[in-house]
């Protein structure tokens, strides 16, 4: 089990990791997911004892670390790039820091590899051997930085599928932390949203996705596409948020009306997932959902069976999930509707508000 109660490493008044409380029990997997700077190496660091917290205590397995060395810790390490020494061979790698023997079992496909010198390994055989050097030493605690960051997409994808199969099956204590939602979400039996130097939300991804704390972890989790307006109309129950352009109007639930009434702005953000957004018939509004009318496909991205769309007007942008064999001509206009039971509603602050 991994816990940790008030830990900080700052290196500016902003900049770094806040004091935090986090508990891993052991044999779960948790993924950390969040942008570049806010504090996901600095915190496997911290674990992993290469640096020191400006504040708070690390226990493994009931153990206060803080002042154990990082070879005494049963942690083993995964960096972002493979840390490989370049006088050893393949083979010799996999030894170091081993009491016993190096296990036969070869879980990432390197073991006609074992002769090789770094220099003669790809980026991705280099990463297999890093994660294959984890795997097969007894730490009861492993950590991934980044782990799959300096991999090409045929690659990442490659050994994202081998390390999944490897952590399903371990009953090791797991920390991984990325930029990536798509390693969260395919890796993480809970996954956590890194932002600002504070966890900003624990939970499975699923609760994530359909809950967010606030728009920072929405936008973390999915490609949410996120149009700031405000509420117009003072009966509650004809309420409507309209944007800031007027190329989007909703008409919001009475209870979302009441609430928003009594913040200090009528000022309200709409977020929307792809998945939630439709092809909707021409001239024909609804009166149940959000209205995007005559918005131009910008962008087509082959993604999975399907594609991502990008749709636009004015300055706001809409993508849109589409799982048909042949989307819209870019450059093409087109109604879009998104039912209002979907709509994700953020105030003036960023937090979140139930409809």
């Amino acid at each position: 089990m991994l816990t940790l109660r008030g830990v900080s490493k700052l290196f500016a008044p902003n900049v770094g990791l806040h004091p935090l409380d986090l508990d891993v029990p052991a044999g779960d997997r948790l993924v950390l997911l969040g942008p570049s700077g806010s504090g996901k190496s600095t915190l496997l660091r911290l674990i992993a004892g290469l640096d020191d917290p400006d504040t708070g205590e690390i226990f493994l397995d009931g153990k206060l670390v803080n002042r154990v060395p990082p070879h005494e810790r049963g942690v083993a390490f995964v960096p972002q790039r493979a840390g490989l020494y370049p006088h050893l061979t393949v083979q010799e790698n996999l030894a170091v820091g081993r009491r016993t023997p190096v296990p036969t079992a070869d879980p990432f496909g390197i073991s006609h590899l074992l002769d090789r010198f770094p220099h003669q390994l790809s980026g991705g055989e280099k990463q297999r051997v890093a994660l294959a050097r984890v795997v097969t030493r007894q730490a009861g605690v492993w950590l991934f930085d980044e782990p799959f960051a300096a991999l090409d997409p045929v690659f990442r994808s490659e050994i994202r599928h081998d390390l999944h199969l490897i952590l399903g099956n371990s009953l090791h204590t797991i920390l991984l932390v990325t930029h990536d939602p798509i390693d969260a979400l395919a890796l993480g039996r809970r996954v956590g949203v890194l932002g600002d130097g504070r966890i900003q939300q624990l939970g499975t991804a699923e609760e994530l996705a359909d809950r967010p704390n606030n728009r920072f972890v929405a936008f973390s989790v999915g490609q949410l596409s996120l149009i700031d307006g405000r509420v117009c109309g003072g009966d509650p129950s004809a309420a409507k948020f309209v944007s800031e352009d007027g190329s989007v109007d909703v008409t919001i639930p009475p209870a979302l009306a009441r609430r928003v009434a009594t913040q200090p702005t009528p000022n309200l953000t709409l977020g929307i997932r792809p998945e939630d957004v439709h092809l909707r018939p021409p001239e024909e509004d609804s009166p149940n959902g959000a209205n995007f009318r005559g918005w131009l496909v910008i962008s087509a991205e082959p993604v999975g069976s399907g594609w991502l769309l990008t749709t636009a007007r004015g300055r706001c942008r809409v993508r849109v999930g589409w799982s048909s064999d042949a989307p819209p001509r870019v450059g093409t206009p087109v109604n879009w509707f998104s039912p209002v039971d979907r709509c994700l509603w953020f105030d003036h602050t960023g937090r979140r508000i139930e409809a």
